[in-house]
């Protein structure tokens, strides 16, 4: 059975037996793929660091297509998350973040070529030095918004008419931005300056971000809010960096 190739990018592992790993990759071919990557663990591992969370590497598949689970065959490791994760430890608690907010987003099997650019491009980005909790942000609206779920900056989700440059109130019962007309609305509120930092993500490239104003820092709850409510569970990885960060203060 000939094998499926792709570029591809290390979301997680976890061990199998003795020596040997599931992996769980984004595939720019196959969407996300499981795979057995037989003897990872063992000494001689030919997958040497190749199977590191956010890793992009060129890997083959062997398996029917559709199959729940692959066997992997090679590796070839293309680039690697470490430098970026060797920055501190708040860039590589992101980096984790990173890995498991796309891994909850990505579908099985299903090839998604936005997804993987974003996913790969925001990675290059943390590389490069970016800020990281801008990085962030950027990762979550685009991913909603590639889902569907980001609610629309200049129209009112009840109306549909335009929304003044004002403050954006959020209506649960809407799922989105309301004009006043339309109110009273749930909240949150989003004010001038997460607005135009929200406008700013949606035009630029990751490479390109600037580092995220302290006045918005109420994108983080407001993104975590309509990622509980599309993936119906909490991630585990902002309460991780929540705590590091409180702990830190």
């Amino acid at each position: 059975m000939s094998a499926i190739t792709s570029d591809a990018l290390v979301l997680r592992s976890y061990r199998l037996g003795e020596t040997s790993k599931i992996v769980v990759l984004l595939t720019r071919e196959r969407g996300k793929l499981r795979a057995v990557a037989k003897g990872a663990r063992s000494g001689r591992s030919r997958y040497q660091s190749a199977l590191e969370p956010l890793s992009e590497v060129r890997a083959a598949f062997h398996g029917r297509q559709g199959a729940e689970l692959y066997r992997l065959g090679g590796c070839e490791l293309l680039r690697s998350a470490f430098p970026a994760g060797g920055r501190g430890l708040e860039t590589a608690l992101s980096l984790s973040y990173f890995a498991e907010l796309i891994d909850a987003f990505a579908q099985e099997g299903e090839a998604e070529d936005a997804v993987y650019r974003l996913a790969v491009a925001v990675v290059r980005a943390a590389e490069e030095g970016r800020d990281i909790a801008a990085l962030g942000r950027y990762l979550e609206a685009w991913l909603l918004r590639l889902a569907g779920i980001y609610p629309p900056l200049e129209r009112c989700a009840a109306c549909e008419g335009p929304l003044p440059r004002a403050p954006l109130v959020y209506d649960e019962a809407a799922y989105g931005f309301v004009c006043e007309a339309c109110g009273p609305a749930s909240g949150p509120v989003l004010g001038r300056e997460a607005r135009a930092f929200l406008e700013h993500v949606l035009a630029v490239a990751p490479s390109a971000l600037e580092p995220l104003p302290l006045e918005a820092g109420g994108l983080e709850g407001f993104h975590q809010r309509l990622i509980r409510r599309h993936l119906e569970r909490e991630l585990r990885s902002p309460r991780v960096l929540r705590d590091v960060g409180r702990n830190a203060s």
